[in-house]
């Protein structure tokens, strides 16, 4: 026992004789502890503080269980470190008596809790999950501590019994009694266009809408399109979703087919074409054809379930983005979970460019479900720590997307996950922990600009020469990486009066948080306006897709970006120029369409405008113009989906829509589509919201206090 720890016990004072004073000292008032009079009082002798009343001067006096070194000698920078120590203490213990005697009391207990060496019976529990497969595209999977891998434990504990009575178990690892016979199949197929369609659509997929993520090879799905129209082919149960997925594919590119049109129309022509485009409703044929495979899909379970449920969702990104698109991406992710995509694969039972397929297909759910989350409000199907699959590699077989591109794009969705969780800690945090996560923000957007300008800047990523052979896929990931910046910053917007901004930087000692706030807000304007920058470009040298989420999505949280900004700092030439060119851009992936919700949408921004009185109203639209050289396909296509609407039989019953981010499918016409399945288009909810962050500005406000 040392001597300070001796002395302290002869020193101890025994409960019944400590009394309480009639006034308390300042110093333990301001730890609100009990007081016994002084000076100095017992507590502050005991601890070695220094003890004064209010009113009398501090006491520089030493006490003879403390240090023989008088109180005030102790160094300032010290007796504060030895505060927040005991603030930390209380933080994390409670309101403890701090004296020397319970804190070497606590110490003593934790290190023996540490050193204590767990006994040889202590349980040992390693149960690791289990993947198995039953066929080439199909897995079981089952994780540690569930039924199926005790049973498994029991089972291997009884193996040698099993065997010895030749006891045959029987496998059920799908539900097949409930698949549709295979004459579904061949019944689907009865809906499909003449094959140089079909490669013309398939072609139209890979080009505009297989960007930056990965959905399958293109060779894969031309083997799977000469099987169909094959009169041989006979088809089986676990053939349900090849056939669905060429399908889907081909009416995702009924969505994107106008991208090939070359022929530019005056602005008098364009509404009326897009009116009488029968396009949508020839894909709505397609699309229904493969709703009927959808129950069987879901029996397969396969890997290529989960391509058929991401090419599903991808169709309805533009009609329902946080409703029908995110609840099929809900399954693709519930699909690739039961085939034990998520986790490593450890076996030696696959070949390597199956699992290479998995882990593509996998990382493209997991990254896009969690970029529509995020921006529509909406819970994630799975968490990050339960997730150990690996990474896509880069190999030179798999021809699309360029790997560069895929992997930045995963990372840039990585980013706003972190930029959302830190967003997420305003509405739970105690208000002295906020200049923290602005802080952290502001971290974060350091990072994610030093590695935007680490990719590489020739063809991959970062390069946007318009005659380069990934313009389209950069100005996509350009847009992706801008969004971040205009998340990041306009939960901030309203937080402060901008238009009072310039006062508040006057001076040497202007609040932090405040300063931290204007940089995230600077940052989300000037992001919003490099949005509409990518976008014109986009619309001069190749032309906007109407179909394309990333693009409509884009544009339209730039517009309300500048939008809030206006109302909130007041006009700018900028500004309005900035709103001019949005609403251009806009309405040509509106495409002119009659129906009531693209109008009520137009009609909310103009208003805005008109009672901003920030730009004059203008009916000039740009048009993309195409520079490619004329494509006798796409000429085809618009011949045979006229010629459908010419056909007497599919006359009387066709209603044709402008495919838009916000246009009502129609059914289409009655020879292609079963009546029962036309109701279903009711169902297609008109969902473009974005989901914005909502902050309570009194806390942010808090900041500036």
């Amino acid at each position: 026992m040392t001597p300070d720890r001796e002395l302290n016990q002869g020193t101890k004072r025994k409960r019944g004789e400590r009394r309480r004073a009639f006034l308390a000292c300042e110093t333990c008032r301001k730890q609100k502890e009990k007081c016994e009079g002084g000076p100095p009082c017992w507590r502050c002798q005991r601890l070695g503080r220094p003890c004064h009343f209010q009113g009398q001067p501090i006491q520089i006096a030493t006490s003879p269980c403390s240090s023989t070194v008088p109180v005030a000698s102790i160094p300032k920078d010290q007796s504060r470190r030895i505060q927040s120590l005991e603030d930390i203490a209380r933080h994390f213990l409670g309101d403890v008596p701090l004296d020397e005697e319970n804190i070497v009391r606590i110490a003593d207990k934790l290190r023996s809790s540490t050193n204590t060496v767990p006994p040889e019976t202590a349980l040992d529990i390693n149960e690791s999950f289990d993947v198995q497969f039953v066929s080439d595209n199909m897995a079981h999977y089952s994780g540690e501590f569930s039924h199926w891998n005790f049973s498994q434990t029991l089972r291997r504990k009884m193996s040698c019994q099993i065997d010895q009575f030749d006891l045959r178990v029987k496998e059920y690892w799908r539900p097949t009694q409930l698949q549709s016979p295979p004459e579904v199949i061949v019944e689907t197929l009865t809906h499909l266009p003449p094959r140089a369609i079909a490669d013309f659509l398939i072609t139209m997929f890979f080009k505009y809408v297989e960007v930056n993520s990965f959905y399958m090879e293109r060779k894969w799905i031309e083997e799977k399109v000469a099987l169909c129209y094959s009169p041989k082919t006979t088809y089986t149960a676990i053939d349900f979703p090849w056939v669905c997925s060429v399908f889907v594919v081909m009416a995702i590119g009924t969505q994107v087919a106008h991208m090939e049109d070359e022929k530019p129309n005056p602005a008098s022509e364009i509404t009326e074409e897009l009116n009488l485009c029968s396009e949508d409703s020839v894909g709505l044929v397609f699309y229904h054809a493969a709703c009927k495979l959808i129950p069987d899909v879901l029996l397969v379970a396969s890997h290529e379930s989960v391509q058929v449920f991401l090419l599903l969702a991808t169709y309805s990104l533009p009609v329902s983005t946080g409703g029908l698109a995110y609840t099929y991406y809900g399954l693709a992710m519930k699909m690739a979970i039961q085939n034990g995509m998520h986790r490593k694969y450890q076996g030696g039972n696959c070949d390597s460019r199956t699992i290479e397929v998995r882990n593509r297909l996998f990382w493209t759910a997991y990254t896009i479900e969690k970029y529509i989350s995020i921006l529509h409000g909406r819970p994630l199907s799975i968490a990050r720590s339960e997730i150990n699959a690996d990474m896509p590699r880069d190999c030179p077989t798999f021809k699309s997307p360029r790997f560069a591109n895929l992997t930045a794009f995963h990372t840039l969705i990585s980013y706003l996950g972190e930029v959302s969780e830190t967003l997420a800690q305003f509405k739970r945090c105690p208000k002295r922990l906020l200049s923290e996560y602005l802080e952290r923000l502001v971290r974060l957007r350091t990072s994610i600009k030093q590695w935007w300008d680490s990719l590489p800047a020739t063809e991959e990523c970062r390069d946007l020469c318009s005659q380069g052979p990934n313009f389209r896929q950069n100005s996509h990931l350009r847009l992706c990486y801008l969004l971040i910046y205009v998340y990041m910053g306009r939960a901030f917007i309203f937080v402060d009066d901008r238009k009072q901004a310039d006062e508040a930087r006057v001076g040497p000692d202007q609040d932090s948080g405040r300063a931290h706030r204007l940089v995230l807000v600077d940052d989300c304007v000037s992001s919003a306006l490099d949005i509409l920058n990518t976008l014109q470009s986009l619309s001069d040298h190749v032309g906007l897709c109407r179909a394309s989420y990333n693009e409509f999505g884009a544009c339209r949280a730039a517009i309300l970006v500048i939008l809030a900004e206006c109302l909130n700092a007041g006009k700018s030439q900028r500004l309005q120029d900035g709103l001019h060119r949005g609403m251009s851009l806009i309405r040509q992936m509106v495409g002119g369409s009659s129906s009531k919700s693209d109008i009520s949408y137009l009609e909310s921004i103009e208003a805005a405008i008109t009672r901003l009185e920030a730009i004059p109203e203008e009916g000039s639209i740009f048009h993309p113009q195409s520079e490619k050289s004329s494509i006798s396909a796409y000429s085809k296509f618009k011949d045979w989906t006229q010629s459908l609407k010419k056909d007497k039989s599919a006359s009387g019953n066709l209603e044709l829509s402008s495919f838009s981010p916000l246009s009502h499918l129609t059914p289409s016409t009655e020879p292609f589509v079963d009546p029962g399945l036309n109701d279903m288009t009711t169902f297609f909810e008109p969902h473009w919201s974005n989901g914005d962050f909502q902050f309570d500005a009194y806390n942010l406000s808090s900041l500036s206090n």
